[in-house]
């Protein structure tokens, strides 16, 4: 695996590598656990797990990976850095101080969090190999066949709470693990509130309705936001859709490799500015999804580092309008050499239902 080769080259002779939280540790051998240990020595690498793993991770991990039943963690991890002649391990700077400090009792060595191996980490996973990419495709699949069934579920009299509910349930049923995040679905002024909380507030007719969800699969997030309306708009609330519409694909348009974060960012923003709305745009346009539902990349004005080939990457420009309403529109995208690859399929022009 090219992931684990590339710690093994951050590693002298008498270093090891412990990865310890469960992101990275699914990420550099593939399997996910809530509990495990996963040391790279220059020659070895191994995977502690408990009982209720074994039989999963021996049947589904590279064969380069020595699976090994925990009995006495600390006995078979002293006897590993041992046979391998390892005095120093390096962990990632994520862990806490606690867990540090657990180490080194445990395994009677130095620990020492790394910069270099976070750092690492980090950089590695911005960047996407074809079956990761794969992987968040299903979970988007899976999150607009539960958009779709939405549309025909939404009417005046349902509830926030129903609508989170059935976004969740159709995901599930299509094959999602859990939700990518706590579901977003409100309506009327609440859509003013970028991260607010679905709640017993029925839709009525003239409303806006955001919903912002994703599914998983394979470990792998997804993240979509539309919003639709019920009955009718108003000539604003039809300019503010209309005017992120154009931001989001504005954005969209700038995505390549190569070009910054930031410039992306402000393609967006200027949009929203232009409109009379900059006031009402109160996040960054986007963010790296993965393993995490939000990771590297920031799609922010403030990033002037440029995007990577292989990169996903979320757009999702808003507006949002205290005690009147707000409007988001979400996709997740490939950054590819000459622009991007959408992997969001759903409709964008604005659904009246």
């Amino acid at each position: 695996m090219q992931a684990i080769k590339n710690i093994k080259e951050l590693l002298n002779d008498k270093e090891a590598a412990l990865i310890f939280t469960p992101t990275a540790r699914q990420y550099l051998s593939g399997f996910r656990s809530s509990l495990g240990y996963l040391f790279i020595t220059k020659s070895q690498t191994v995977l502690f797990v408990d009982g209720r793993y074994i039989e999963a991770a021996e049947t589904s991990v590279s064969k380069d990976i020595k699976v090994l039943l925990i009995t006495d963690l600390s006995k078979q991890v002293k006897s590993l850095l041992a046979d391998n002649n390892i005095l120093d391990l390096i962990t990632e700077t994520s862990v806490t101080v606690g867990d540090v400090n657990d180490f080194k009792k445990l395994f009677d060595i130095p620990v020492c969090p790394s910069d270099a191996l976070q750092q690492k980490i980090k950089d590695m996973r911005i960047i996407k190999t074809d079956d990761e990419v794969e992987s968040i495709i299903k979970a988007q699949q899976i999150t607009e066949k539960a958009f779709d069934d939405i549309l025909n579920f939404i009417r005046p009299g349902v509830t926030e709470n129903e609508i989170a509910a059935r976004l969740e349930y159709v995901m599930k049923v299509a094959g999602s693990e859990e939700p990518s995040f706590s579901t977003i679905a409100v309506t009327g002024a609440k859509t003013s509130m970028p991260h607010g909380t679905p709640a017993d507030v029925k839709v009525k007719a003239g409303d806006f309705i955001t919903m912002d969800f994703g599914a998983v699969y394979g470990g792998y997030h997804s993240d979509m936001t539309r919003t639709v309306a019920v009955g009718s708009v108003s000539d604003e609330m039809q300019k503010v859709y209309d005017t992120v519409l154009k931001a989001n694909l504005k954005a969209l348009d700038a995505v390549r490799a190569g070009v910054t974060a930031a410039t992306v960012d402000l393609a967006a923003r200027d949009v929203i500015k232009s409109a009379g709305y900059g006031d009402y745009f109160t996040h960054s346009t986007g963010h790296g999804v993965g393993l995490d539902i939000h990771e590297a990349p920031t799609v922010s004005f403030k990033n002037e580092a440029p995007l990577n080939c292989g990169a996903v990457i979320t757009i999702e420009p808003g507006i949002y309008i205290k005690g009147e309403f707000g409007v988001r529109i979400e996709d997740m995208v490939v950054v590819t050499k000459n622009g991007c690859n959408n992997l969001t399929k759903a409709a964008k022009s604005l659904i009246i239902i």
